[in-house]
């Protein structure tokens, strides 16, 4: 492949993701911004940790709290999707929904990624955020279905801001800003030095969140850079209109 996708990773040789481009503004205008707006998230999250213990037992653990934050995570979630399709042309006559957003999957294989928790207990909390869309048929996702639930009726769903489903939708929302920006997701103002488990999970001191990447054929691998980002149009569209 000889240009990128706009807002679509993809090695460019063997399973390395080089950040040049991904720091090209025509690639994205806002990658700052997306990537700071999870670390806020992130923050927050961790101030969590100081009342309730990241356990099994406390998966249903509900509160105003975690009802706060699966809003905002979510909500920015959709943001990251809609401007992925947007980006690359996606045609669309009404207000954007998970059915859209789902048409992402094709083009980053969103349902490989792997996400660790190694604070969990009593063992390490492993997920694929988005496991349901493995097929070619829309399935919803468990944590963003419980979202739309709590947003729209909290009186009867409140239980559905559980910390299991916060959990599993900031790992849904650092999954798919990885699948934009690869290892930028862990700092975008510097470079940053990862640790590469052999259980092929890539990591960083202060994330929370340990992540694996999907395999790419070598067909889909981009070798022409350094030969194209000088010019005006180093970027193509991925066709979501099909």
């Amino acid at each position: 492949m000889n240009k990128p996708f706009y807002r679509i990773i993809r090695p460019i040789h063997s399973d390395h993701f080089g950040q040049d481009h991904l720091l090209d503004s025509r690639y994205c205008g806002e990658t700052i911004s997306l990537i700071h707006s999870y670390h806020i998230i992130q923050k927050d999250f961790k101030q969590v940790f100081d009342f309730i213990e990241l356990h099994d037992k406390n998966k249903e653990t509900f509160s105003h709290r975690l009802y706060e934050l699966l809003l905002r995570v979510c909500t920015e979630f959709e943001n990251n999707c809609k401007g992925i399709l947007i980006a690359n042309g996606y045609v669309y006559s009404s207000n954007l929904n998970a059915t859209d957003y789902f048409k992402i999957n094709s083009a980053s294989k969103l349902n490989e990624y792997e996400v660790k928790l190694s604070i969990w207990n009593p063992t390490e909390l492993i997920f694929k955020p988005f496991e349901n869309w493995n097929g070619s048929t829309y399935l919803p996702l468990n944590w963003y279905q419980a979202y739309n639930n709590v947003k729209h009726n909290r009186s009867t769903e409140f239980e559905k801001a559980s910390l299991d489903n916060v959990t599993k939708a900031i790992g849904g929302l650092f999954v798919i800003l990885a699948s934009q920006f690869g290892r930028l997701v862990f700092n975008p103002y510097q470079p940053t030095m990862m640790t590469f488990g052999s259980d092929g999970f890539h990591t960083v001191q202060d994330s929370i969140f340990s992540i694996k990447f999907p395999q790419w054929d070598a067909s889909e691998n981009i070798y022409q850079w350094d030969s194209i980002k000088n010019s005006s149009d180093p970027f193509q569209e991925f066709n979501f209109n099909v």
